[in-house]
């Protein structure tokens, strides 16, 4: 087989844009394309593996031959590297992402929020640790009310939930972040500022366990509930499953399969293999975030397996504790954190200093990923816009692919954040 100065350049080109994608290099000795490539680029560049190795060296030698050859002309070949770099992106699957993970999808399924207890101030006022956490596929922190933060606990679907609570009532902060994404929003009782959302954007049909405020219709929802041997108050012992979740969602009529095309987040490419490793950015090894006097949550880097380890601050030991799932026993971890400072405040009137987060006027973010961190600001202009999270300079921040834990604080605690 002849080949021709301008294919060496062009293949040539197509190699080096595949590998500046993917962060490969080629090593002496070792096939063109290295053993980091996914396995589709493998199976395309590296051939059968029922060729011989005879024919490989003799292709070899005529490309390294022709490539001598033309050298001189290297100088001239960046029209060609452009061509190449247009020719390696197009050679791309179709982007099908996770929503919550960015990893390749695994499933069509609805993502479901649940709403978890997150109260430590004393013996009986306790729910932790909690179920089922670990499971979940991001995990958002907020303060709800008297100075206590609630989580919301999100997974892809149904089927990945396992025994998951104490289970609590909902808040439109975390339903506002789901309501793009048009998640199942799953909680025992809520807010009455929630089910203004609900009902003003008509998604009482992904709404279960809610309240009849303003003739909302209400779908039941399915729990059970088991004091864990422990005296604590009856309102932290009710847990719920993902079988139980679609008991529910069975018995509404709500459909469990939604093939969302809109990530959560920006990931770096699972299709190339890219990762976010923050060049250059501030170290950031210890992350230090403070809700309320009592409400602290500290995330350690642990650079052995690249993600963050939770911590929350007990009042009732005033200490801090690692943040387990009772079901494993293991801590949480996290590939990325994220921190968004907003303007947060009790809603107007007799609320019962129920928190209302402005997210209509933004603010500053911060992406810890790798060990570094990145500073900007998110966006999100509307209840029904997804959060947007954005660099200084207005490219959308890069999360890599995992778990992400995302935190919404009061600007009024900006002093007593750290990293």
């Amino acid at each position: 087989m002849k080949i021709s100065r301008r294919s060496v350049l062009r293949y040539s080109g197509l190699t080096a844009a595949l590998l500046a994608l993917t962060g490969c290099s080629a090593s002496p000795g070792s096939a063109i394309l290295g053993g980091d490539l996914p396995d589709w680029m493998k199976s395309l560049f590296c051939g059968s593996a029922a060729s011989s190795s005879a024919s490989s060296e003799a292709a070899a030698s005529s490309v390294v031959a022709a490539g001598e050859a033309a050298a001189g002309e290297a100088a001239a070949s960046s029209a060609a590297s452009s061509e190449a770099a247009s020719s390696a992106l197009s050679l791309l699957p179709a982007y099908d992402a996770d929503p919550l993970t960015g990893e390749a999808r695994k499933s069509t399924g609805r993502m479901v929020g649940v709403m978890i207890n997150n109260i430590a101030n004393s013996e009986k006022q306790n729910a932790r640790p909690q179920r089922g956490i670990g499971s979940a596929d991001l995990l958002i922190e907020s303060k709800v009310e008297g100075g206590i933060t609630r989580l919301c606990a999100v997974f892809r679907d149904a089927d990945t939930i396992p025994e998951v609570g104490p289970l609590r009532s909902g808040r439109d902060q975390f339903l506002q972040l789901l309501m793009p994404h048009q998640a199942l929003y799953y909680h025992d009782g809520e807010s009455i500022f929630c089910t203004q959302f609900i009902n003003v954007y008509d998604y009482s049909g992904l709404n279960i366990g809610g309240k009849s405020y303003f003739n909302t219709p209400v779908h039941p929802h399915v729990a059970h509930r088991d004091s864990r041997g422990r005296n604590v108050a009856y309102e932290h012992t009710e847990f719920t499953s993902g079988k139980e979740i679609k008991q529910a969602a069975g018995n509404a009529g709500i459909g469990l399969t939604y093939a969302n095309e809109t990530p959560f987040f920006h990931f770096a490419d699972y299709r190339t293999a890219a990762s976010n490793d923050l060049p250059g950015a501030p170290a950031a090894k210890t992350i230090s975030i403070t809700h309320s006097e009592s409400y602290r949550t500290r995330l350690t880097y642990n650079s052995w397996g690249r993600s963050y380890k939770l911590e929350m601050y007990n009042r009732s030991k005033k200490a801090y504790e690692n943040t387990v799932d009772e079901l494993t026993g293991k801590q949480l971890t996290f590939d990325n954190v994220v921190v968004c400072f907003a303007d947060i405040a009790a809603y107007a009137g007799d609320s019962h200093d129920v928190q209302s987060v402005n997210y209509v006027a933004g603010g500053q973010a911060y992406l810890f990923t790798r060990g570094g961190v990145q500073v900007g600001r998110w966006e999100k202009p509307h209840p029904t816009h997804p959060l947007k999270l954005y660099t200084e300079t207005g490219e959308e921040m890069t999360l890599n692919r995992g778990k992400t834990y995302l935190a919404l604080v009061d600007n009024d605690e900006w002093s007593n954040f750290s990293y």
